[in-house]
């Protein structure tokens, strides 16, 4: 049983103001990619909405199979954020596999039976079977690292990348998987994806009125939907499992159209 303490605090608050907000700019990154009308906004809304109740209710059905399926979700989703800061053509896959596979596995590995409570929390499932595989991707992890530093050789741009992973692990040795999450998730996905966004905003978005309305709306909404679920939780729930299911749980309901919008469309026009 995993207690509320000072840093599950500081770590709920940090991504609760700072990691989810970097998802309401999706607003303008919707606007930057063509869905410029008050109709055609409206489409994406509904759409976006859509997908985030759906993936609510399927976890409600499948909790386990959707909590795989969000790990593989965030590993592809970060991975492509990290390759795309780099702004280089080549390695694509590899370097996106990479980063992802050591942030997730990373925390994982140095935080192993934590985390496997925190997932018991988010499936009210007995997961831990999946602990006798967990070798597998570890190896995978560090296989991947050890051929990063192998090509980075060649390509300069991602020689800072292998201090930037090792960076990483020392932060997941260290922490437990809560703050190392909201650290990597804060403090180097966040910027990351905002600097990128922001620098194709200034350029090419003519309204940038709709940055700041949106942005503040999306803000907003997901702020008072996430305080009202918790405390409807935390009837049943004590406030450290509520305050989990609401976050991860609404970070996989909105990573799913995220990706969609900003991996599979933005990426393609701007990257």
């Amino acid at each position: 049983m995993l207690e509320l303490n000072i840093l599950n605090v500081i770590s709920f608050l940090l991504i609760f103001f700072i990691g989810l907000p970097h998802g309401s700019f999706d607003g303008a990154v919707a606007s930057l990619v063509g869905f410029n009308s008050k109709y055609e906004f409206l489409k994406f809304l509904l759409f976006y909405l859509l997908l985030f109740f759906l993936v609510i209710l399927f976890w409600f059905y499948f909790p386990i199979f959707s909590l795989i399926v969000f790990l593989l979700m965030t590993i592809a989703h970060f991975g492509l954020c990290d390759w795309s800061f780099y702004k280089i053509n080549n390695h694509k896959i590899f370097v996106s596999f990479t980063y992802g596979m050591t942030v997730i596995f990373g925390i994982i590995y140095f935080n192993e039976d934590q985390s496997f409570i925190i997932f018991e929390y988010l499936t009210n499932e007995n997961i831990y079977f999946f602990q006798a595989y967990l070798f597998i991707p570890y190896i995978l992890t560090i296989i991947s690292i050890i051929y990063f530093i192998y090509i980075s050789i060649a390509e300069s741009k991602l020689r800072i990348g292998i201090l930037e992973i090792f960076f990483l692990l020392f932060i997941f040795y260290f922490f437990d998987p809560l703050l190392s999450f909201t650290i990597y998730f804060c403090f180097f996905h966040t910027y990351k994806h905002l600097s990128h966004l922001i620098k194709n905003v200034l350029l090419y978005l003519p309204n940038k009125k709709i940055v700041l309305y949106s942005t503040i709306a999306f803000t907003l909404i997901s702020w008072f939907g996430g305080i009202t679920i918790v405390f409807y939780l935390a009837q049943n729930f004590s406030l450290y499992e509520s305050i989990l299911k609401v976050i991860f749980i609404g970070l996989a309901a909105l990573t799913l159209p995220h990706m969609i919008l900003v991996d599979l469309v933005y990426r393609r026009k701007f990257n």
